[in-house]
Parts: structure tokens; sequence; C-alpha cells
């Protein structure tokens, strides 16, 4: 898939495979009662062979279950299983390196925990991370953990010990390894938590907007100058940590609520050329959508209540789609009735991909622009959705 999110895509194989490795796997782990095969490193080999081959047994027999109410049962009942299981096995991983935490075995067993988000929320994950970062911050194998953690980083919110060890391991990183790629890594980590924090506040209005902007926007500088040309080390493609870091720069700089909306000018999905300009003097929503995305394709039937309702305004509807092809948009278009142009995205990792110059972390994602073509909401969820397009359709028609 060449224009998805590679994000999403990753999301999705990830969660697909613990969903279908779960059963298996949930009943199988060391037994009290029964010796240990040998070695440390034969035990750890041993642990990651179970899991690799409960994994390849539960896929193969998982694509029988039926898409039912009775099929999608089983299939939760399948994933509790195995998150028992696994998280036996993460933690004889675990205990296995708290007992030499500085040695070889030890770290392959930190990374092999790590390597799977879903143990961050284990009982394993955190002392996990701890002992990483106390032993093994400045071993540079720890580059390609430290990506996917400061990708994947718990929410402070939900999980407040979580995101601590976390935030721990990656700044012990940052201050300690003296490989420049692996210290890239943990700097960009903490710089998309510094433009997590950022987001939450402009969306909340709060008055610390723009003081989390400003520590967002210089941890992306810094990234650029110091790590620009290192290579991300997690997710599909080939793509720097300067290219992640211009693409939030522009989000941070363009993309705020109170600046113009930068202009689109691109073909649509039957090839011919338009401009989100053309919208100007309505108030416009942009919608990034994609057939693949079961959000944004249930939203459909919503905003085309929406267009049909402001027919008669000042309102404008304009999608950018992110299928493979356009060939592809074009046949759900005809499929769904849906009556707005959209701009095709383009080839995802390229210059012409709109969602990537845009930053886009997730489908779908919408943005409403003012008559004016300024940026007065984003992210808003159906309700308030329509209470800012009454609200700005009112205002442009006040004037």
């Amino acid at each position: 898939m060449t224009t998805t999110s590679w994000y999403l895509v990753q999301r999705r194989i990830a969660m697909s495979r613990a969903l279908f490795c779960l059963f298996l796997s949930g009943g199988i782990a060391w037994s009290d009662d029964k010796p240990k095969p040998g070695s440390p490193a034969e035990n750890l080999a041993a642990l990651m062979k179970v899991q690799k081959d409960a994994e390849a047994a539960y896929e193969k027999t998982a694509t029988d279950l039926p898409d039912t109410v009775e099929g999608n049962k089983k299939g939760e009942e399948l994933w509790m299983a195995f998150d028992k299981g696994q998280g036996v096995r993460l933690i004889a991983a675990f205990d296995l390196a708290k007992s030499d935490p500085k040695s070889e075995v030890a770290w392959t067993a930190l990374e092999w925990i790590l390597a799977n988000p879903r143990s961050y929320y284990l009982d394993a994950g955190i002392p996990a991370m701890k002992l990483a970062a106390e032993h093994h911050a400045a071993n540079p194998k720890i580059a390609k953990t430290i990506a996917r953690l400061g990708r994947m980083t718990p929410a402070e919110k939900v999980y407040p010990k979580e995101y601590d060890a976390a935030m721990t391991l990656l700044r012990a990183v940052a201050e300690k390894n003296t490989d420049r790629t692996a210290r890239g890594q943990a700097m960009m980590g903490l710089a998309w938590e510094a433009f997590g924090k950022f987001a939450v506040a402009e969306y909340k209005r709060s008055s610390d907007e723009e003081k989390f902007a400003h520590e967002a926007e210089a941890a992306f500088e810094r990234v650029v100058k110091d790590y620009g040309d290192c290579m991300w080390l997690w997710g599909s493609g080939k793509r720097t940590l300067g290219e992640f870091a211009e693409q939030n720069l522009f989000e941070l700089r363009h993309l705020r609520i109170g600046k113009t909306a930068p202009e689109i000018e691109s073909n649509d999905l039957d090839g011919k050329k338009f401009k989100l300009s053309d919208s100007r003097g309505k108030v416009t929503l942009i919608v990034f959508w994609a057939s693949w995305c079961g959000p944004c394709m249930r939203e459909v039937p919503h905003e085309k209540k929406l267009v049909e309702r402001l027919k008669d305004k000042p309102f404008a509807l304009i999608g950018v789609n992110g299928d493979e092809d356009a060939a592809t948009a074009r046949k759900c278009v005809d499929k769904h009735g849906i009556p707005w142009r959209s701009f095709w995205d383009g080839e995802r990792g390229s210059k012409e991909s709109i969602s990537d110059k845009w930053n886009l972390s997730g489908w779908p994602t919408v943005y409403l622009l003012d008559a004016k073509g300024t940026i007065r909401y984003k992210g808003l969820n159906r309700e308030e959705l329509d209470r800012a397009v009454d609200e700005l359709v009112s205002e442009s028609v006040k004037k």
C-alpha cells in the first residue's frame, strides 16, 4: 500500500497478529514444576520460539473464525487467553534479564519484551523499561527499540506509570547514548511527546498552547539540526528523522488554529486539477478519508446529510482521498453516492502527498475553515462538527 498511512498499516498488522496469536500462546508458559531447559540464553531462546510457533499456529487457524457476533466473541476469548499467557512469558523473560542485568542475554530479553508495544501495558513493561534505562541506555543496539517507544509512548493521562517509565528510558538514551542514530531516535520521541502536549493544549484552547508550541518547535528544530540525516528505524519506508521533523514543523507553523490553511492544488479523482482556495468565501470542511478506512466510511452518511442540509448555504466539503489509486476511490464514490469533490492524496512518501505534507497522523482527519480560509477547528467529533459548522455558516451569512 503506497498511499495509506504507514503508521496505521503497522498498527493493523500488530493488532491482528496479537489477536490471532493469543489463544495458543495463552496455553503455553513456563511451569514451576518443570526444570528449565538450560542456560539463560537457552531459556530465552526457548521462550521466543514458543511465542513464534504459537503465533504461526494461531494465524493458520484464525482465518476460520467467521465474521459474526459469535465469531467476534470467540476472538475476544482468544485475546484474553493469549494476553494472560503472554504476560507470563514476558515476565519470565524479564526475570532472566534481572538475574544478570548488564549481560548480553539481559539486553536480548529486554529488547524482545519491548519489541511488542502491548508489553508496555503488561506486568513486564514498566520494570523492563526501568531496567533498560538503568543498564542499557548507552547501548547502541537500543536504537530500534527507542524508535518504536518514541512513536508509541503510552498516554500520560491514561497510563501515567507506563508513561513515566517510557519517558525515563527516552531521556536516559538521549543523555547517555554516544551513538548518534540511537540518540536521534530518542530525541525524536521526546519531540513527538512535546508535540502531543501542544496538540492537547490547542484542542482545549489552553493558556499553555503557545508555551507547548514553542517547546515542540524547538525540539523538532534540534532534530533537524543534529540528527536530520539519521534514518528512522521503525515503520515501513526509508525516511529520515529530518523528514518527519520537518513535517511536524510545517504543522506547527502553518496548520495551527488561527492560521490561514495552506493552499492545496492537485488532481481530483478524475485527474482534473483544482485548488482548495476555489472554495474561498464558503465555510469549508476538509476531510481526509479513504475507502479502506472503516471510521471514514461510517461518517459518509452523516457528511452527506450535512452537505444536503447546507446546500443553499455558503458551505463546501472537500475530501482528500488516501486510496492506493484514484480508480479505487472513484468506485467508492460511485457506490456510496458521495457528491463532493476529493483531491487524490498521491503516493505516500512523495513530494506530492498531501497527507504527508499536512503531517497526517490518522484517518479520518478533519479541518474546518471559515469563509476567509482560516483554520478554526481541527479533530472535531460528529456533534462538535455540526455545532461548529452551523456557527461558522451563521457567522458568514451575517457578514
